[in-house]
């Protein structure tokens, strides 16, 4: 594949703040992990930063300070995802991944949707399960998101 001159010269200005990007929205999915865990309406929050996480020591030993851009967690019910779902308004719904924007998915009903209801069991797939990539948002902004589509 060739990249047009424009591509490669956005590639490059990308990889310039590459390091500051990551940086802040890992610190961020972090401390929001922290906060999720507090919610009565999140049943569990799955993220290897956390000391309650059963892979924490090895996301520190390979990871260091942050474990990454992205958890998940489960609701209560797969109609309690679509619902919280359709009432973000500043998580975006999509299935990329470090984007600068936050973005939700059900895994599921999308990623695996095409899967066989016996596939997904034997995957451990949930159909409670909300993904979160983090993005560059201000974590009160996506905390009050967050709150405000469980209700």
């Amino acid at each position: 594949a060739y990249m047009t001159p424009q591509v490669a010269h956005l590639q490059t200005i990308g990889l310039e703040t590459l390091s500051l990007r990551y940086n802040r929205a890992a610190e961020t999915c972090l401390n929001l992990a922290l906060e999720l865990e507090k919610l009565n309406e999140i049943e569990s929050v799955n993220y290897t930063g956390l000391k309650s996480n059963r892979f924490y020591n090895i996301s520190k030993q390979q990871f260091g300070k942050y474990a990454g851009a992205m958890l998940t967690f489960n609701l209560k019910s797969r109609s309690a995802c679509f619902i919280f779902m359709n009432k973000l308004k500043l998580i975006k719904r999509a299935t990329n991944l470090f984007d600068n924007k936050s973005l939700a998915i059900h895994p599921e009903s999308t990623i695996y949707g095409s899967f066989p209801k016996e596939e997904k069991e034997k995957m451990d797939i949930n159909p409670n399960t909300i993904r979160l990539s983090v993005g560059l948002e201000d974590i009160e902004d996506l905390l009050v998101d967050i709150k405000d589509s469980l209700k």
